[in-house]
């Protein structure tokens, strides 16, 4: 440790010695043997700061021999580092609250906190120890019982770890997580429930993106739980069969044809090539408006505006077959959307999609309505029209898993599994577990969706 009390700093001397204490192994009162000075960097806007202190150190005359001494020291210098407790939580927090990393947090510590010694490293060890200070088993049996209901779940890869997350959409708090080596197995996932289920979880609704590692391991473990398959990625899955189904209606729109050598035709003229080359060029450039879903007017952002609109009707014209594929977009995401809130509507739409004749008469398009047709699949894609308030996807722990992949670009030194358990614990705390929670609420014939909320509440 370096010598504090030679630097060339502003000191302030704090005295905690009084004449007996009570030894904390034993609770006897000892009398005080001797003072002794430790210092401590202080954090300070103004100037570099150390704090003396002069602690008293006891002797206890009932504990056995080599366990009499003891020191008394206040809480905020109860540290074996030379920087107050203070100090520490003010960088800690510039790592956890504000998103620097441990280069960053310790230039501000020393630029502008005047703690002039702060290393990267020390950093580091700073936000490990608070990360195992992390109450988990008590923040773990409080989210149980605030627990809505629905369960999200999602893995996330990081190198040569896999992260399983599991969260409460409904009340934004993160309920467990599990790192392990290479990629999880069903093995790994129902270990990962059992432990949920040991904790007091009892999920009504879970919901996952399309992997198969969850369907069975949910049925065995929780057999009274339905499955939501996440309709976002459903339907970006959708997508990409639209995306491919887009390049072959585009490739039928004639082709200009290859130029020949020679002169050019004089100008003034026509190209005959131009045109098409043009409308081609129109079309392509309308490629992600086929596909774009349309905001309704409540919602905030809206890229779907006059300009867009215009531009898909004119690329449509261009090439009609485009129209039969857009139709088919604005019926799956009213398929999906708010405005239908039952199974019989969800049905009576998809057969409406399924009945299409220009869409079975598409060939492009039997790949998407082919994944419309899998009756077990829909089924669980709208297992949260059963509920008043239930999400339909597992955007919450996905937009949790991006939280810990940002925070991984920035801190490169959470690589060991120590660092990431202290990241992890340290990010799943940072929501509060609310103290009037929402309950997932089921659906009940001549029953509100207001009032069922709040009897569920």
């Amino acid at each position: 440790m370096i010598n504090l009390s030679k630097m060339e700093a502003h000191h302030k001397r704090h005295q905690s010695a009084p004449d007996v204490a009570r030894c904390p192994r034993c609770g006897t009162w000892s009398a005080r043997n001797e003072i002794r000075s430790r210092w401590y960097w202080l954090p300070d806007l103004l100037r570099e700061t150390i704090a003396e202190m002069l602690v008293g150190c006891y002797l206890c005359p009932t504990c056995p021999p080599g366990e009499r001494w003891f020191a008394l020291l206040p809480g905020e210098y109860d540290t074996p580092a030379q920087y107050a407790v203070s100090a520490q939580r003010l960088v800690v927090q510039m790592v956890q609250r504000y998103k620097m990393s441990m280069e960053a947090a310790a230039q501000f510590g020393r630029e502008v906190l005047h703690l002039a010694m702060l290393d990267a490293t020390t950093v580091l060890d700073w936000l490990r120890e608070a990360g195992s200070l992390v109450d988990v088993q008590g923040r773990r049996r409080a989210a149980a019982a605030a627990f809505s209901g629905q369960m999200a779940v999602d893995e996330v890869y990081d190198g040569p770890w896999y992260q399983l997350k599991a969260t409460d959409p409904l009340n934004d708090v993160e309920l467990a997580w599990h790192v392990g080596e290479g990629a999880p197995t069903k093995d790994d996932i129902r270990r990962f429930f059992k432990e949920l289920k040991a904790a007091g979880f009892s999920p009504t609704l879970v919901v996952t993106d399309g992997s198969d590692l969850y369907p069975e391991v949910i049925k065995e473990v929780w057999p009274e739980a339905e499955h939501q398959r996440c309709v976002f990625h459903f339907i970006k899955q959708i997508n990409q069969d639209l995306g491919e189904a887009f390049w072959k209606l585009y490739e039928t729109m004639p082709k200009p044809p290859k130029r020949l050598r020679g002169r050019p035709k004089k100008r003034g003229r026509p190209r005959e090539d131009k045109g098409k080359r043009e409308n081609r060029m129109t079309v392509r450039a309308a490629r992600f408006l086929v596909l774009m879903r349309e905001r309704r007017p409540d919602e905030r952002r809206n890229r779907f505006g006059d300009a867009e609109r215009t531009a898909l009707n004119q690329a449509i014209a261009l090439c009609p077959p485009l129209g039969v594929l857009r139709r088919f977009v604005v019926q799956l995401h009213e398929l999906f959307g708010p405005t239908t809130d039952s199974h019989e509507l969800a049905e009576k739409r998809r057969r409406a999609i399924l009945d299409d004749e220009q869409f079975k008469g598409t060939p492009s398009l039997s790949k998407a309505v082919e994944r419309l047709r899998n009756n077990d699949l829909f089924a669980r894609l709208t297992r949260y029209l059963d509920f008043q308030n239930a999400e339909k996807t597992s955007n919450h722990v996905e937009r949790e898993n991006r939280e810990f992949r940002k925070r991984q670009k920035g801190h490169y030194r959470f690589r060991s599994r120590c660092s990431l358990c202290a990241l992890l614990d340290l990010l799943a705390a940072r929501h509060p577990i609310p103290l009037e929670p929402v309950r997932l609420a089921r659906k009940t014939s001549g029953t509100s969706a207001e009032e069922e909320v709040r009897r569920a509440a």
